[in-house]
């Protein structure tokens, strides 16, 4: 319990400010950029947050072909125990899924970011849709994640990924330039990572997911900007 994830990191560091802080993480496996609008009336129109913290984007970059419900099904976290049903994921699901993984794994390395741009346009259209409908509730400070690269787990796997991470990375930064406003910023997690981590260290040593030491970094960088947005209002001053 020691390891929080940078969301808790958050809300732990601006308590020892004095700040009032609620940090709400709602978070999906495997969600798509698109799907930030299925629960925005819920999480923005009716919470009207300070702060929103954004990591859409990444999802796109993992896989060149295979589908979301494919993955969301064969990796389903919500498994039930059962004869025909753990039968049915080792014997059919397990190896349907494994065998396009493979595919994909060798066609990955050829293809890479070369038809990745409809996708990043797609990204772009729908984050800019995003932060202009969030902002029009109370003027929230936004924040959109930057994107390590995989580490070399990762890679095996998605030879390709690192060349499109770099895209929406490029993306990213080219849209909170557009807005030219300090309120739209940009959390720059591979320059985090490159501060924090020891030399020779990945900072996702499974290929994906941040270290426990890393989500510390990431956490305090973040409240350390929040501090700083919400001098500007009385309201969101610590508190004795």
């Amino acid at each position: 319990r020691e390891d929080f994830i940078f969301s808790r990191v958050i809300e732990e560091s601006l308590l020892l400010s004095g700040h009032g802080a609620n940090v709400w993480t709602a978070a999906v496996a495997s969600e798509p950029t698109a799907h930030a609008f299925k629960t925005w009336e819920e999480q923005v129109k009716a919470w009207s947050p300070d702060v929103i913290v954004c990591s859409y984007g990444y999802y796109e970059v993992i896989h060149l072909f295979l589908p979301r419900w494919l993955e969301r099904h064969a990796n389903s976290l919500k498994q039930r125990p059962g004869r025909v049903r753990q039968a049915y994921r080792k014997y059919f699901l397990r190896k349907i899924w494994m065998t396009g993984a493979k595919l994909q794994c060798r066609l990955d390395a050829k293809v890479g970011g070369k038809f990745f741009g409809r996708k990043l346009k797609q990204v772009e259209v729908e984050l800019r849709t995003y932060i202009d409908k969030s902002r029009e509730v109370g003027e929230p400070l936004i924040m959109l994640f930057e994107f390590l690269p995989p580490g070399s787990r990762g890679r095996g796997w998605f030879p390709g990924m690192t060349e499109r991470t770099a895209m929406m990375n490029e993306m990213l930064r080219g849209l909170v330039a557009s807005y030219d406003n300090p309120e739209i910023m940009l959390v720059p997690i591979p320059d985090i990572a490159e501060r924090t981590m020891p030399p020779g260290v990945e900072p996702n040593t499974d290929g994906f997911h941040y270290t426990a030491k890393l989500h510390r970094a990431i956490g305090e960088e973040i409240a350390d900007e929040i501090r700083t947005w919400a001098k500007q209002y009385p309201r969101l001053q610590p508190r004795d």
